[in-house]
């Protein structure tokens, strides 16, 4: 006799847990408790530098709401400093601002989001703010320190006419003149971007003025044409 058997086999189908999206790394400023508001910010950027690479990497920051952002998905592993630029629209003051700040940060497996507060009225947020003059047609802009003893300087061109540079700070007391210095270019700038910035050559004139009392501090900044006599000086002053 012979016995039939017959051998059922069944297959189970398992349904795989699916592993979560991973977290999107980015940068966040937060502006909800800051001096500057989304909407009067004309241009953000931001500028990676990764510790022991010459090679940066630029990228636009994003308004949100109360927020300006940029991915770093983009960004290796390692030590990283981030340089942002924020510049606003006129203010109730009828000027533009500039305000920068630097942080550094590590990039690894973990990485989320990093949050940097705004620029806010605290000295000790690390943010500069700076003032931003400029022609009708922005062919000349120059940003000069918020911080009466920023020794900070900046000077952009656009078209290649501007062939003289100068920069003078003064401070007084009274009628008395309590610190001067002048800085010209020597026939050796801008170069071909066009862009002059010193962060040294005033640094004499604003370890003077911290510690002696004045009553007007003065910067002028004078870009001209030699060859036609044509200049165009832009002024600042702080009073107390």
């Amino acid at each position: 006799m012979v016995l039939a058997v017959t051998i059922i086999s069944c297959n189970k189908t398992t349904n795989p847990i699916p592993e979560p999206d991973p977290t999107e790394k980015k940068i966040v400023i937060n502006l909800t408790n800051s001096i500057v508001k989304t909407e009067q910010i004309d241009s953000a950027s931001i500028v990676f530098k990764k510790q022991g690479s010459l090679n940066p990497v630029f990228q636009r920051l994003i308004k949100g709401t109360n927020t300006l952002e940029t991915t770093i998905d983009g960004l290796s592993a390692g030590e990283w400093t981030a340089e942002l630029d924020l510049y606003t629209r006129k203010q109730a003051d009828g000027k533009s601002y500039e305000h920068i700040t630097s942080k550094t940060f590590a990039i690894t497996s973990a990485t989320g989001t990093i949050t940097i507060n705004g620029p806010t009225l605290q000295t000790t947020d690390g943010w500069k703010k700076r003032l931003v003059l400029s022609t009708s047609d922005n062919d000349i802009v120059v940003i000069i320190p918020v911080d009466v003893t920023d020794p900070y300087f900046e000077i952009r061109t656009r078209e290649l006419q501007w062939n003289f540079f100068s920069v003078e700070r003064t401070a007084v007391s009274g009628t008395a003149v309590v610190a001067n210095k002048k800085w010209v270019c020597n026939n050796d700038c801008p170069g071909n971007d066009r862009l002059i910035y010193n962060s040294d050559e005033f640094i004499p004139f604003s370890d003077i003025i911290k510690t002696s009392s004045w009553t007007r501090n003065e910067i002028v900044i004078s870009v001209g044409n030699l060859q036609n006599q044509q200049f165009n000086d832009f002024v600042h002053e702080w009073n107390f």
